[in-house]
């Protein structure tokens, strides 16, 4: 769309020299400015976490949900979303698709299983589908 404003100031310096006389304003194609939109994009954070039962996965995980609820408390005008990947025993899952809802972040967190053993490549793989996805 048209930005008139600075069509207006693109034009204004030349109207002498254009011809103007009297009211109204002599416009060229050069003058034509467009109106850029700078729409923000949210973000997205994608937590991947070992919820074995190594590494103290019981205190990691309280600090995860921690950290994304209060990621969620502040991501609601920025757009933002944030997600939870993790990994445990033989297997990798989503346990918190990519979202900007506290309460759907709290309810999905508080029943997140810990324990066994550490599967780092099935995690990262997720973690890796799941960005491919929201992008």
């Amino acid at each position: 769309s048209l930005h008139l404003a600075a069509t207006v100031r693109a034009a204004a310096p030349y109207q002498k020299a254009r011809g103007r006389t009297g009211a109204g304003l002599v416009v060229r194609k050069d003058d034509l400015r467009l109106a850029s939109r700078e729409g923000r994009e949210g973000n997205l954070v994608l937590f991947v976490v070992d919820a074995s039962g190594s590494m103290a996965a019981r205190q990691r995980m309280g600090a995860v949900k921690g950290a994304v609820l209060s990621l969620l408390l502040d991501a609601y005008q920025r757009r933002d979303k944030v997600g939870l990947v993790t990994f445990r025993g033989r297997e990798a899952a989503l346990a918190l698709p990519p979202t900007s809802s506290v309460d759907t972040a709290a309810a999905r967190l508080d029943k997140l299983p810990t324990g066994g053993r550490t599967p780092l490549a099935a995690g990262l793989l997720k973690a890796r589908d799941v960005l491919r996805i929201e992008r």
